[in-house]
């Protein structure tokens, strides 16, 4: 067991120096790798949450998404996972959905200006998403 565990762990360390090297298709590789084997919820967190930092700089954005759906599955309160899917989906023009997250967030942390100000501009987008449906 301790084998199995080093050897996770040298994927994730592996996959973490692909990464910085700017090599996210690699990087993702040693990601799914890990993720096969990861037994706590908290290694599936870390290890989705970086697959979708992958999936981000190689611009699949509909996969970053579906990686922080995969984080929120585990922990629905995960701000980060939350506010990155968001994010993601305001890219890939989700507005309402994006509004959904930032809802979520706003729920969780009532007092964010930051949260607030990203409410007020998606509301923004969804108004002016609709007025372009129409015109």
């Amino acid at each position: 067991m301790a084998t199995a565990t080093a050897a996770s762990f040298n994927k994730i360390e592996r996959a973490h120096q692909m990464y910085r090297e700017g090599r996210y298709e690699e990087a993702l590789g040693y990601y799914t790798e890990a993720l096969a084997v990861a037994k706590t919820k908290p290694q599936k967190i870390a290890l989705h949450s970086n697959r979708a930092a992958c999936y981000l700089k190689l611009h699949h954005f509909k996969k970053a998404a579906e990686e922080c759906t995969s984080v929120l599955e585990l922990d629905h309160k995960h701000t980060g996972a939350l506010m990155l899917r968001a994010q993601t989906l305001v890219t890939l023009k989700e507005y309402n959905s994006a509004l959904f997250d930032v809802n979520q967030l706003i729920e969780l942390n009532p007092n964010s200006e930051v949260y607030h100000n990203l409410h007020a501009r998606l509301k923004t987008q969804v108004v002016y998403h609709f007025i372009s449906i129409w015109l």
